[in-house]
This record gives C-alpha cells, structure tokens and sequence, in this order.
C-alpha cells in the first residue's frame, strides 16, 4: 500500500513539478506576459514542461530549457496558480532537432523579457509569488543565458507584487559604472493613481550580476506626488565612483491645484565595483 502510495505521489510530481497549483474560473487575456499572436518569447524556467493540451492533467509532450526561443500562437485555457503566481496557458510552436513542433506551456514559464549584450541573453521573469504582513510580493529573477542555452548567472530579488499591472526592461550601457559592462533596468507599474512604479537594476559584469540601488515614483491626482532619479557617474550631474539618488516630494492644497509644499532630498551610494553602500 505504502508502495503503491509512492508511486502516485511521484507521479504526480512528474506531471506538476509546483509547490501548489489551483485553477482559476475565468479566463484571462490580460497579464504581465501580454503575449500576442506570432511574438517570440523566450523560456525563463529551469525546465518548462509542454503538454498536448492546456491544463496540468494533459501529457506532457516534451520539455524545454531556460533560453529557448518559441513562438506565441494563442493564449488559450484558464488561469491557474502556480508558486502563487496566476497565468493561463500559451499555445506555442519551437523547433526541436530541425523539425517544427506545437503544444502547450504555462505561460508562467516563459520570461518577461529578453535582452541581448555581447551574444548573452539577459532574461528576466518570476520565480515565486506570496504574502508577507498583508502585503503581496513576487520574487524577480535574472538570467544570464550564453549562445549555447547555459546559464551563466542568476540573481534574485524580492519585489513588490501589489504594484505589477505592467513591466519592460531595458540595458542602459554602462553608465560608467566601474566593473559592469551592462546595466538592466526593469520596471514594474501599477498603472493606477496611487500605486507606485518600482524600477529594479542590476549590473552586468560579462560574468555576474551585481544589485544596485533603486528608485520608485507615485502620485495621486491633486493630492500628492513623489519622484526619484537615479544619476550614475556618465550621466548629468553624476560623480566617478558614486549612485545618486534624488528624490522629490510634492503636496498639493485643499483645492487640488496649488503646491502647498515641496521638499527635496539626495543620497549618496559609494561604488567599489563590487556594491553600493550609502554614505
């Protein structure tokens, strides 16, 4: 008995390799992955499964590593949790050995973004979604990812997940950041007055990833606004060997319109080519 109960645990593992998986009862056209019809994306997961229909209970057809190019066809099935993280299923075609193929994947599986410095794809997506004190976070994951699909470095960061209606990265160059031959900017929104705009980066240093300093941005119509601008040493107003943040804060009157105060802060991060620590 204990046997066969093994067993069926250890199948189950096999068809839904997830800490917890639930099945939502609406579809959903509209999430961070937005995928469109013919887009390329990109696998983000250690390994992602696909399957000969859109639900965990379909078998799975093949499996595809972390940089693997596919193609979007249709967003199809309903949404289901995995790792805290609510996506629906992605109809996909990709090239296996030469020959074209077509299935299923979760679409949790697949990055949000892609970007390309000296033949290295910069990939970034989610690895996990949870509550910690009433307040919902994800955590983010970069990739580096060679020509030949090996992943030459990851790095993890908790970040906020109330704020997440959209996201988009973008490699800044260097910005004279001493030991970085790249830096990734990834932002996440809530599109909405009073949720803020969280902006990640990350430093590339051909071989490693190193976390920087970040800034945020929020504002509610007539009532308040708070702005942060990040100088790095190349930029306007930047310093060798420093991270500069400026942040401005704005409070509007009773009538809505009229600045009633407006303060404004700097601080000051030392870079040693490994860290940015305040001063």
């Amino acid at each position: 008995m204990i046997k066969h109960w093994t067993l069926s645990v250890l199948m189950f593992m096999t068809l839904a390799p997830v800490f917890a998986q639930t099945e939502d009862n609406e579809e959903s056209y509209y999430n961070l992955w937005n995928p469109q019809p013919g887009a390329t994306m990109v696998v983000f997961a250690d390994k992602a499964y696909i399957r000969t229909e859109p639900s965990l209970q379909g078998s799975i057809a093949d499996s595809l590593t972390p940089g693997t190019t596919v193609t979007a066809i249709q967003q199809t099935g309903r949404n289901i949790v995995v790792k805290g993280i609510t996506a629906p299923w992605l109809k996909i075609s990709y090239n296996r050995e030469g020959k074209a193929k077509e299935g299923y994947v979760w679409l949790g599986l697949l990055a949000l973004g892609r970007y390309t410095t000296e033949n290295t794809d910069i990939i970034y997506g989610l690895e996990r979604g949870y509550t910690v004190d009433d307040f919902f976070r994800y955590n983010l994951r970069v990739k580096a990812i060679d020509a030949n699909l090996r992943v030459l470095d990851m790095k993890e960061k908790a970040i906020d997940g109330e704020s997440s209606a959209s996201t988009e990265g973008k490699l800044l160059g260097d910005l004279g950041l001493e030991n970085t031959k790249n830096i990734l900017r990834i932002y996440f929104s809530g599109d909405a007055c009073g949720l803020p705009t969280n902006y990640y980066y990350f430093g590339w240093t051909g071989t490693n990833f190193l976390e920087l300093p970040g800034k945020m941005s929020v504002g509610d119509a007539g009532a308040y606004y708070h702005s942060e601008t990040l100088l790095f040493p190349k930029e306007a107003g930047g310093q060798p060997g420093k991270i500069i943040r400026l942040t401005e804060d704005e409070e509007v009157g009773e009538d809505g319109e009229t600045v009633a105060k407006k303060t404004y802060s700097r601080e000051v991060y030392l870079w040693d080519g490994r860290q940015a620590v305040k001063q």
